[in-house]
């Protein structure tokens, strides 16, 4: 599992540890979809909001946008899963007040010199759309540590109290997919060319797994077309999974904790079940 994966894991757990009952209880929503929060929190099966987990340091949204050198600025992709909003159009306006210094991001980036409001105001924004009510936050991830003192609840309009935000502009592959069957040859191929020979490819649910001698890591490989993802299971089965070869420049925000559980902000999250 990816550590985001186990963050949710563990905040989910630490959630129905300590404040399910017979009316409340939390369910995994989110999972790889971008376009769902985390965890759904319902009562008496009736959902009531969203909570978003995040580790003390990850990414935290993002939006595809695109320079235009005829206009000297920067256009919102239709392909965007959301809307345009206030936010969105402001920092695309600042991008094109220093057209030329945003123009050409590779795949490291070049940082946003913007307010930061505007970084915090696009962040709420963004979760709240998705029904965001609180953010979840485990300080040490895969510890297998449940207490309180390792997790930090506060509502989503205390944000910017809890993490410092920054925002880079620069080049990403634009997601991944689930192999077909008219990709199993280029798979073989592509394992081949690496030394590995794959003695089983079959689909399980949506998913393409392949049997092969080889370390138990993640590979990246090239193929003709495509470019393929190995991740490693059990006893030598590797979850197959191509990858884009669209590289779309984004806007995206990460974050870092600077602010510890204030008590005033888990409270109020206790009162949400009484």
């Amino acid at each position: 599992m990816e550590n985001w994966q186990i963050c949710e894991a563990e905040c989910l757990q630490y959630l129905k540890k300590n404040f399910s009952d017979s009316r409340y209880d939390f369910e995994a929503e989110g999972g790889s979809d971008s376009t769902k929060s985390d965890i759904l929190l319902t009562k008496s099966g009736i959902a009531i909001f969203y909570i978003e987990s995040k580790m003390k340091q990850a990414q935290c949204g993002q939006f595809v946008a695109f320079p235009n050198t005829d206009t000297n600025s920067f256009e919102y992709s239709k392909g965007n899963a959301y809307s345009e909003n206030i936010q969105t159009s402001f920092i695309l306006d600042k991008m094109a007040e220093d057209f030329d210094k945003y123009k050409n991001p590779d795949t490291d980036g070049i940082e946003l010199l913007i307010d930061k409001r505007y970084f915090y105001s696009w962040i709420c924004e963004f979760y709240k759309s998705k029904g965001v009510k609180y953010f979840i936050i485990e300080k040490e991830v895969g510890s297998k540590n449940l207490s309180q003192n390792n997790f930090i609840i506060f509502p989503i309009e205390h944000f910017h109290k809890y993490f410092d935000v920054t925002a880079l502009y620069r080049r990403k592959k634009s997601g991944s997919s689930n192999p077909t069957e008219h990709d199993y040859t280029e798979i073989k191929k592509a394992a081949a060319s690496e030394g590995f020979a794959i003695k089983d490819i079959y689909k399980s649910g949506k998913y393409v797994f392949v049997k092969m001698n080889a370390e138990p890591i993640t590979y990246k490989i090239i193929g003709e077309m495509h470019t393929y993802q190995y991740k490693p299971e059990t006893n030598g089965i590797f979850k197959v999974t191509k990858l884009s070869n669209t590289s779309n420049p984004n806007v995206i925000f990460s974050i870092s904790l600077i602010q510890d559980q204030q008590e005033r902000d888990l409270e109020k999250f206790r009162l949400e079940f009484n």
